[in-house]
């Protein structure tokens, strides 16, 4: 047992060895997450990445939607491939990171990376389905890059600065640069660790948050002609049309962050950001600062996430899946 299994709960252990189990018996992989993916989704499958090619496996790493660029600069992220990258490659063991539900990996992969032995399914989602043959979920991490974390120190392989360039990415996404309430002890101590290896906290912010494109910020100048709130001003909303990023030359992933403005209003106890993926159909992430489980709003539309971030996908445009959203955020904030 290294000195970094402390941050294992006891009774996850057992999980955590069967894990490493498989990668010791298994050679080819692949790995995937879900639908566009954010800071804790890609640093936890690029760490991973990294760490089964030290360990002489076969590696791939197939994602329905291309990174952001402005994650661009994280070591092996030209190893990301595009689903049309996939040729019928059937790998001994799919691992499926942060994603929650099989079906968030996206619909064409979920039914077509099918592995010949072994499903891992690895997360720190409440709402994680056991999907997999086997299933690494602990509630208590901040992130998934912190279960990667304690299980390549578990397996007592070092780190490395590449290696922790990704997992510090993924666990200051994930609590919101250390701001949000899994900012645990725990994610201090493994956040402090990673630093240790060398790399450059202010350099890490600067690529995520401070790198927009002109673009990103027309389109923001855009959503904010949508802010609205409840009348109590309990909840509040943007929304990023299709026309909206035609118009500035910008994507869905573009919208990344904005949900923190909403958020940043004083009597907002919700905040809620939708964006419409296709014309007609919307994506929304939930955020909550209060005793309100956005987690289980998003359950009722299908998506899923935590008591404080979640999202989910509505088959409808904006408007009215923002519509349908507040009415079932209403509900919980009048229920609690």
């Amino acid at each position: 047992m290294t000195k970094q299994s402390s941050l294992i709960n006891s009774a996850a252990m057992e999980d955590y060895q069967a894990i490493l189990r498989i990668f010791d018996q298994h050679q080819s992989f692949a790995l995937s997450t879900h639908v566009n993916p954010d800071g804790d989704a890609l640093g936890s499958e690029l760490a991973l990445y990294s760490f089964l090619k030290d360990l002489g496996k076969q590696v791939k790493i197939f994602n329905t939607d291309a990174a952001p660029q402005n994650y661009r600069f994280l070591p092996f992220y030209d190893a990301i491939l595009p689903v049309k990258a996939f040729q019928n490659d059937f790998p001994e063991v799919l691992v499926v990171l942060d994603a929650g539900v099989l079906k968030r990996i996206g619909p064409y992969l979920s039914r077509s990376l099918i592995p010949t032995q072994v499903t891992v399914n690895i997360d720190h989602h409440t709402s994680a389905e056991p999907f997999g043959d086997y299933n690494l979920v602990e509630t208590d991490a901040s992130s998934t890059s912190e279960i990667i974390y304690r299980l390549i120190r578990h397996h007592g392989t070092p780190i490395g600065k590449e290696r922790a360039l990704c997992l510090y990415t993924g666990i200051m996404f994930d609590t919101g640069c250390f701001r949000y309430s899994n900012s645990t002890p725990k994610a201090h101590r493994v956040a402090a660790d990673l630093i240790q290896e060398g790399i450059s906290v202010d350099e890490v912010y600067r690529a995520v948050y401070e790198s927009l494109p002109v673009g990103t910020l027309q389109l923001l100048s855009e959503v904010f002609q949508t802010l609205g709130t409840t009348p109590d001003g309990k909840i509040g909303w943007l929304y990023a049309t299709q026309e909206m990023f035609r118009k500035t030359g910008t994507a869905r992933d573009d919208v990344d962050g904005f949900i923190n403005h909403i958020r940043s209003i004083d009597t907002v106890e919700v905040a809620i950001l939708v964006s419409e993926y296709k014309y007609g159909e919307s994506k929304a992430s939930l955020r909550s600062k209060a005793s309100v489980d956005v987690g289980e709003i998003a359950a009722m539309f299908g998506g899923g996430g935590h008591q404080r971030a979640a999202g989910c996908e509505i088959d409808a445009p904006c408007e009215e899946a923002i519509a349908q959203l507040v009415a079932a955020t209403q509900q919980r904030v009048k229920n609690r």
